[in-house]
């Protein structure tokens, strides 16, 4: 059985991959999504109160549908957490808050197979139960370490971040960095101002710059199709575009709001 990198595949395929934060733990949704034809999930363990069993199941859903499931974790230096996610069967990693080439090393080692790391083997189901063709020789091709580029820290660290050996991808937290950088949110504009920022503006060039001269996946979130559209445009390749809760809840919230319109006309 042949080990697939269905984001690289995608990637080589459109020149990006297309993707959704799932917040819910729901299978359901994974298979929803995959369905309408995402190329990846990114399901949350920072922001959301997902379990190692709700991610197995949500790995079976996206997988029907040649969808790759990637899992954000909360802690960057939590080795056994990143490791079980990947031995119970996700495609990727993605470590918040990074800042450091010592961070970014950590996570390499963690989610690696030597000589690249010192991930521990296993016979679960992340090689399924040995099915996999020479699954420690090919895991390390075919499993993403995916670290996310969210402080100032990480931004002042970006190039040496980037030259990690083994890293496959850096992902920008627009919304966290903006924070840092002292960007308030603002909840009624109309424009992503926090992303339109100067400085964010130059951060976001930074850190796709120091991507593109290391040979890493360039990573990033939008909140629009639009956004989306722009941002690939740009040159990143790791692109999400919806969060699912949030997705249904400003959907649901319009829908409803649309049907007491209608019945006052």
């Amino acid at each position: 059985m042949k080990m697939r990198n269905l984001v690289r595949e995608k990637i080589a395929e459109n020149g990006y991959a297309l993707g959704a934060f799932v917040a819910s733990g729901s299978a359901v949704n994974c298979e929803i999504l995959g369905l309408g034809g995402l190329d990846f999930v990114m399901i949350d363990c920072e922001h959301a109160e997902t379990d190692a069993e709700s991610i197995v199941q949500m790995c079976r859903a996206s997988e029907l549908y040649g969808m790759a499931p990637l899992v954000r974790v909360y802690d960057p230096d939590d080795a056994p957490m990143m490791s079980r996610m990947l031995d119970v069967g996700v495609h990727g990693v993605m470590a918040p808050l990074v800042g450091t080439p010592a961070q970014a090393q950590h996570a390499v080692q963690y989610l690696k197979y030597p000589p690249l790391g010192k991930r521990g083997a296993n016979g679960g189901r992340g090689p399924r139960w040995g099915a996999y063709d020479d699954y420690v020789k090919n895991a390390n091709d075919n499993t993403l370490c995916i670290v996310q580029c969210e402080s100032l820290e990480g931004l002042n660290n970006i190039e040496k971040i980037a030259a990690t050996p083994g890293l496959d991808a850096i992902f920008i937290g627009t919304g966290d960095l903006s924070l840092e950088m002292g960007i308030q949110f603002k909840a009624d504009s109309s424009a992503n101002h926090q992303v339109e920022a100067p400085e964010m503006v130059a951060a976001i060039d930074r850190i796709l710059a120091a991507c593109k001269k290391n040979g890493v996946i360039p990573g990033i979130v939008t909140a629009s199709a639009d956004d989306a559209a722009r941002r690939i445009r740009q040159g990143f390749q790791l692109v999400t575009c919806m969060n699912d809760l949030g997705f249904f809840h400003s959907r649901t919230k319009q829908h409803f709001q649309e049907v007491r319109k209608l019945v006052k006309e």
